[in-house]
């Protein structure tokens, strides 16, 4: 049975268990358990000299597109820098596939839109042994360069980094995520119309994120209010389109906040599964007005505008900046 069968069931079971502390102890019980099976298999298996993948290292891939891409461009990173074979684990979207607010599902859209990207997916055999051999007990945020310097194999999960990886996303941009290539023929006549219109005018990209934001914290509504009004003085007539995930907020609040002499169209027409035509049409409008989270990010590297500007929250700026000259 799959690594990820077992954790579902070992949950189903510990739900009866009235006592916290049993309950834990339960489960953690039962996990090594299920660890020590593959590591005992896996054992075996080197011993009959069954030939194993060396140097491999298999990523963990979870949430929307964004977090996939940046996935993918990591693992590219690897690859080059340590000389690694890497694969991917999607098994979340089919065991998971929720936002963190449990609301919205989050499909594996990568391939969908980039079909010849050379990405290749780990077999449920290799999860099982490397999630139960070769996964670190790691902060969810967390460096791994001493980690696969160290050690040949390694599951990672969360969110690994390193900053120098930024270096591949230009290269990796421009030779194999194309979104004018693969998504311009699939947009409806909706979207057509709307980048037309993004085209042919000083358009300015607003992305309003809130949906799981609120476990974390919002952006004020001023800051979207003072960041238009930047925009209105430094560029010549310009039409904002507004993307979010709560529309209705953003008619209730931030558009009420607006002088009625600012042009702006609410874009609205793609819904949680067509998220990519949203990013689509960022990326096509001259400038941005960004909000927390990568999805604003990877609209403004995919922007081939030279001369885009960019407001971005004070929380990001830093990670925005930083990677500036090499986009």
């Amino acid at each position: 049975m799959n690594y990820y069968n077992y954790e579902i069931l070992i949950n189903k079971i510990a739900w009866f268990i009235p006592s916290k502390h049993l309950r834990k102890f339960f489960k953690t019980f039962l996990i090594d358990a299920v660890k020590n099976f593959y590591r005992t298999e896996y054992l075996i298996n080197i011993n009959n000299k069954i030939k194993q993948n060396d140097n491999l290292v298999i990523l963990w891939v979870g949430g929307g597109l964004c977090g996939q891409i940046r996935k993918y461009i990591l693992g590219k990173y690897i690859e080059k820098k340590y000389n690694k074979k890497v694969k991917y684990d999607i098994n979340w979207f089919k065991y998971n596939g929720l936002d963190d607010s449990k609301k919205f599902n989050r499909n594996f859209d990568l391939l969908k839109i980039f079909p010849d990207l050379d990405f290749e997916v780990a077999n449920d055999y290799e999860i099982n042994t490397y999630k139960s051999c070769f996964q670190f007990d790691l902060n969810p945020l967390y460096q791994f360069n001493d980690l696969l310097l160290e050690y040949k194999n390694a599951y990672l999960d969360g969110t690994p980094y390193d900053k120098n990886c930024f270096y591949e996303i230009k290269e990796i941009i421009k030779n194999k995520l194309d979104f004018e290539a693969y998504l311009y023929d699939k947009l409806d006549d909706k979207n057509k119309h709307i980048l037309n219109e993004i085209r042919n005018c000083n358009s300015v990209a607003i992305h309003v994120r809130r949906g799981d934001f609120k476990l974390y914290g919002f952006i004020e509504d001023d800051y979207y209010i003072n960041s238009i009004n930047e925009m209105i003085k430094n560029v010549k007539s310009p039409k904002f389109f507004i993307f979010s995930d709560d529309i209705d907020y953003v008619k209730n609040n931030i558009i009420k906040k607006l002088s009625s002499t600012v042009l702006f169209s609410i874009v609205d027409i793609n819904d949680n599964d067509k998220g990519y035509f949203d990013l689509f049409l960022m990326m096509n409008c001259k400038h941005q007005i960004a909000s927390n989270g990568s999805f604003g990010y990877f609209a403004y590297c995919f922007n081939k505008n030279k001369d885009k500007i960019l407001i971005t929250p004070e929380n990001m700026r830093e990670y925005y900046i930083e990677n500036i000259d090499k986009i």
